[in-house]
């Protein structure tokens, strides 16, 4: 719970540092001329990026042999996103997806390892298209940025080697073969979940898959980013935001502030500044953003009631 408050404390910080930095009637009124239908094309897009979520998802699970459809499988994404807003740390969604999955009848070291393999491949991808677009960013656009492709070099290295590492199963031997490890109950249910991950070696066809739409994903903040530019009515180059979103939505992964509030619209404002464009135009579009984000999340609430209904009919 300490972490949730800190979050938030820091996202209030940054919003309202950048509030006394930009100029409020002029973002009102680019909020009050918002055009419909880009809007519309931006919450389109957030429910077919989290539906391509719970898709690449779907495609571990059936590796492990949990028996979730792909139908189930999102409607576990949208809960566990909207839950995951109210917990305390920046994994709360995972846990819900694994808690729900357990509720399911499916194995919890399994759906571990899932959303474990999940969000390490995760990180790799966003890496290399922050590195390309850092590196871009000081040869194409001749900014000094050399400080994020750093950044992103040592993320797609540590996390990397993460994932060979943990593909080595010695570590799973040498703790079986330690019996204090071994019988240790903690140790014993990571270790199931370790065992469940190495199964992955198997299957490289679906990890290359996954890859490659994990590699896809990452234009839609790019895209989506445009199109909240666009719904402002601002004629921003689409060549700034495939640039600059890759970077910054591989430092809002970072967990420092809520659901990264207050970064996001701060790395636009500065990088907008860097392009010598307008700090309340990057906050508005970063603004409109998380918004979009939150109003496309709200099916989440038809599943979590549905989900309660059910589950109180059967507990009768």
């Amino acid at each position: 719970m300490i972490n949730l408050f800190f979050q938030i404390a820091v996202s209030a910080a940054l919003l309202v540092l950048l509030l006394r930095l930009i100029n409020i009637p002029d973002m009102v009124l680019l909020f009050k001329n918002i055009n419909i239908l880009y809007l519309i094309l931006l919450l389109a897009l957030i429910t077919a990026d989290r539906i391509l979520m719970a898709y690449k998802w779907h495609l571990l699970l059936k590796v492990r042999d949990i028996g979730v459809s792909l139908t189930g499988a999102i409607r576990i994404y949208y809960i566990a996103t909207f839950v995951g807003f109210f917990l305390p740390t920046t994994v709360g969604g995972d846990i819900v997806r694994i808690i729900k999955i357990r509720s399911e009848k499916h194995k919890g070291a399994d759906a571990l390892s899932s959303v474990v393999l999940e969000r390490m491949l995760g990180f790799i991808a966003s890496a290399i298209f922050a590195s390309a677009a850092a590196l871009l960013l000081v040869f194409y656009l001749k900014l000094n940025v050399w400080n994020f492709f750093l950044i992103a070099g040592a993320v797609l290295l540590i996390f990397t080697s993460i994932v060979l590492v943990m593909f080595n199963g010695r570590v799973a031997g040498k703790i079986e073969s330690n019996k204090r490890l071994s019988e240790n109950f903690i140790l014993n249910k990571l270790l199931g979940a370790y065992k469940s991950y190495l199964q992955y070696r198997r299957h490289k066809k679906t990890l290359v898959m996954f890859f490659v739409l994990s590699m896809i994903e990452q234009m839609a903040p790019v895209i989506g980013n445009y199109l909240a530019g666009m719904a402002l009515n601002l004629k921003i180059p689409f060549i700034y935001f495939l640039l600059i979103m890759p970077v910054i939505q591989l430092i809002t992964r970072i967990p420092v502030s809520f659901e990264g509030l207050g970064v996001t619209e701060g790395l636009l404002v500065y990088f907008f500044l860097l392009l010598g464009l307008s700090k309340t135009d990057a906050f508005s579009v970063g603004l409109l953003g998380h918004i979009a984000v939150i109003v496309a999340t709200l099916p989440a609430l038809f599943f979590y009631i549905r989900d309660i209904k059910t589950s109180f009919l059967q507990n009768r």
